[in-house]
């Protein structure tokens, strides 16, 4: 056999069994891949609408204007949302949940954009009417009338389907039970005739931790920021905090050398819900009296007193200047946190307002309209959506 043809065999058995020799290993999956799913360059957010019984609720996409629908088995009461799951209320004992199709995962110092198919996942029937809904991280949380509350899988939602992990008995009226930090802040009491007096931490299986334990008479509303869990009380909200692996709570106060404002006095909240647009560390709620607007990395709140609006929903745009405010006319306002006096406002027939970080979303059901307003540009308009069915009910989803 020649050199010439020992060298091409030689070439020819290293090129087979580069071939068809040791298989490649399987290549690791790109940072922020979720089957299933696109994923964006941008925040791919829309609003979720529903007439008030209908049994179709609607996605309107903010970047193309184009409208879908879902389907419900329900007649829509209620909407809440928790950034991707719209979870529709029948105002009794049926719970509908929607799995919208979009949504941001927050890294703190990045975060992630995704799309899908929107789709329902079912319904849950409970035992007595729901009374509260909170969804954040791996768990949902819902509360019914009876001082239960229900724990569900989030991250089996993810995959389309609906898991129940534990019910618990908060021994009081209350039915909050708000995901934090892998586990959960659970509002109890001694008296199931009477609301719950404190927030104990709990696994999501229902087991006390004894990680922490706060005082908090009659807790309702909740918000997760950056700078913490905020539950509001009947004297004033607490934030909870989870620093090195612990939790820790602490009351709000006033900031120091605050000229308006002031501490709050007492005035029972009047709303349940804080407003505050994702990723921030500024919210805002109503009282008898006013709003109060807090701030979870500070652990300081403001109260503005408002005597002459009849106030129905508030929100904070997160710029540490103000808090926006609609009013019982539908005129959005926007107050000063300094001094509480109004910079702008815009008067409009609107019902309801959602925010996120950079436009105020308000829904007019009587013109079938969502104004769009950049609120940091004077409460200028931006836009105006038109919706196929008269926008009763409306969360922003995917932002």
């Amino acid at each position: 056999m020649s050199r010439k043809l020992i060298i091409g065999t030689t070439l020819g058995v290293a090129l087979l069994a580069s071939a068809c020799g040791t298989p490649e290993e399987p290549a690791e999956p790109p940072h922020g891949y979720v089957a299933g799913a696109a994923e964006a360059s941008e925040a791919q957010s829309a609003i979720a609408y529903a007439a008030r019984g209908s049994r179709r609720l609607h996605l309107i996409d903010l970047a193309t204007e184009q409208e879908k629908q879902v389907g419900l088995t329900i007649g829509a009461g209620e909407l809440v949302e928790d950034g991707r799951f719209v979870y529709v209320k029948d105002g009794d004992r049926t719970l509908e949940i929607v799995d919208s199709g979009v949504w941001t995962v927050d890294h703190t110092d990045h975060v992630h954009y995704y799309r899908a198919e929107a789709r329902t996942l079912g319904t849950v029937v409970f035992d007595q009417p729901v009374t509260t809904v909170a969804g954040n991280g791996a768990h949902t949380t819902v509360g019914t009338a009876d001082g239960r509350i229900r724990v569900f899988d989030r991250r089996e939602m993810e995959e389309g389907r609906i898991t129940e992990l534990a019910t618990i008995d908060s021994g009081s009226a209350t039915a909050l039970a708000v995901p934090y930090a892998e586990g959960l802040l659970v509002a109890v009491g001694d008296d199931r005739n009477r609301p719950a007096t404190r927030i104990v931490t709990m696994s999501p299986d229902g087991t006390e931790t004894g990680a922490l334990q706060a005082q908090c008479d009659a807790p309702q509303g909740w918000a997760v920021l950056r700078g913490g869990a905020v539950i509001n009380c009947t004297d004033a909200p607490v934030r909870i905090k989870q620093v090195d692996g612990k939790l820790a709570t602490q009351p709000l106060s006033p900031p120091e050398g605050s000229a308006g404002g002031g501490a709050v006095t007492g005035a029972a909240a009047s709303a349940a819900e804080f407003g505050y647009r994702p990723r921030s560390n500024e919210a805002a709620l109503l009282d008898e009296a006013g709003i109060r607007s807090v701030n979870a990395s500070k652990a300081t709140i403001r109260h503005l007193p408002v005597s002459d609006r009849d106030l129905i929903a508030v929100a904070s745009p997160a710029d540490t200047r103000t808090a926006l405010a609609l009013d019982a006319t539908g005129t959005l306002i926007s107050f000063s946190l300094e001094d509480g006096k109004t910079i702008a406002e815009r008067p409009l027939r609107a019902t309801t307002l959602t925010l996120d970080i950079s436009r105020a979303y308000l829904a007019e059901p009587a013109t079938k309209v969502i104004h769009e307003i950049d609120y940091a540009d004077g409460l200028r308009p931006a836009r105006t959506l038109r919706a196929a069915e008269q926008p009763d009910l409306v969360v922003e989803v995917g932002r």
